[in-house]
């Protein structure tokens, strides 16, 4: 397993997961969607080194942040050329393929087959 990101994409991949993400749509391995029109749940994402944690928080009316339960820990590793996200949630551990990272796209693959569509948080959208 190798832990070092030598492809110039997927350094830019991890730069822009860094922050806060709206699930935008869920696409189910059978093909069914579900579109998130408006949540005010996001995922934070922290990125230090080689790991990183993942919050689900929600932004308050003064421009902070709650934070709903434990943040789950992760690695990423460089697999085959595509960056992966390894999370360890207690006894839960589970992966996700990092396919897109951009200043307003986030799309990870979970490893059942489950993508998630995010958007960037905008504050003055809301």
């Amino acid at each position: 397993m190798t832990v070092s990101c030598d492809d110039q994409s997927n350094k830019k991949k991890l730069e822009h997961l860094q922050g806060y993400w709206s699930i935008d749509t869920v696409e189910k391995p059978d093909g069914s969607e579900k579109e998130f029109p408006f949540t005010n749940h996001m995922d934070f994402f922290n990125v230090e080194g080689t790991s990183g944690t993942k919050s689900r928080v929600s932004p308050t009316y003064d421009g902070r942040f709650i934070s709903y339960g434990d943040a789950v820990k992760f690695v990423w590793v460089n697999d085959e050329n595509q960056l992966v996200l390894k999370f360890a949630d207690g006894e839960n551990s589970y992966s996700q393929t990092l396919k897109k990272a951009t200043e307003d796209e986030l799309i990870l693959i979970h490893e059942d087959g489950t993508i998630y569509n995010y958007k960037s948080y905008d504050p003055d959208a809301q």
